[in-house]
């Protein structure tokens, strides 16, 4: 369970302070699929980096299972992100250089993993449908593939959370609707999913949905 308790976050470029954040209190249970909708600016992908540990509030509390992440050390931090926490990206985030395979098991080789680490990575691979495409390399595969390695890298360490930001956002609507078909079905399993997206389309088939505006929510139940 995570718990947000009047977050705010403030970037300060030169004497300009810009309040991306403006007190958002929120909760996701276990097993859950939120999307959280709002226009370009409105501090959702903001509000996704504090969910994943990628950024500090300003002020405000985090709670995880209960425990007040303000307290940890950035050490803590990383440890408890690469446990429980799975990451998907608009831009993939891959490395260009490196095969599918490689790339999934990176967050294992982070982790300290040395048993079945290569095992490990082709079962994720296989769950999102790239079972014959571990050997290629990101140049080598279309921008759905892509996402999918990157679906198979968030997931390879079971996290408890998958947050993906604008994950369909450079697809187009084939590729993209086979892209949540994958969140759906993980959902359906049980995975908790925090969703980030423009799409009311999309995040209408979420299990719960949110609005940001202005740093804000100011739509749906929290």
């Amino acid at each position: 369970m995570i718990e947000l308790e009047n977050i705010t976050k403030v970037y300060h470029m030169g004497k300009v302070a810009v309040n991306a954040l403006r007190g958002v209190s929120l909760a996701i249970a276990e097993g859950e699929m939120l999307a959280i909708i709002g226009a370009s600016g409105s501090g959702k992908s903001t509000l996704l980096n504090i969910i994943g540990l990628l950024d500090r509030p300003t002020s405000g509390r985090y709670l995880f299972n209960g425990e007040d992440t303000g307290r940890l050390n950035d050490n803590q931090l990383a440890e408890l992100r690469n446990r429980k926490y799975g990451f998907v990206f608009q831009n993939f985030n891959l490395l260009p250089r490196a095969t599918a395979l490689a790339n999934v098991e990176l967050p294992l080789i982070y982790s300290g993993r040395t048993s079945r680490r290569r095992e490990r990575a082709q079962e994720v691979l296989a769950q999102v449908g790239l079972a014959g495409r571990a050997d290629h390399k990101p140049s080598e595969m279309s921008g759905g593939e892509q996402q999918r390695v990157a679906i198979a890298r968030a997931l390879v360490n079971d996290p408890w959370l998958v947050l993906a930001d604008e994950p369909t956002g450079n697809l187009d609507t084939k590729s993209g609707a086979g892209i949540m078909d994958i969140f759906y079905r993980l959902h359906r399993g049980g995975k908790t999913i925090v969703l980030i997206t423009h799409e009311p389309d999309i995040a209408a088939q979420a299990q719960r949905t949110i609005r940001i505006q202005d740093g804000r929510v100011v739509a749906g139940e929290v």
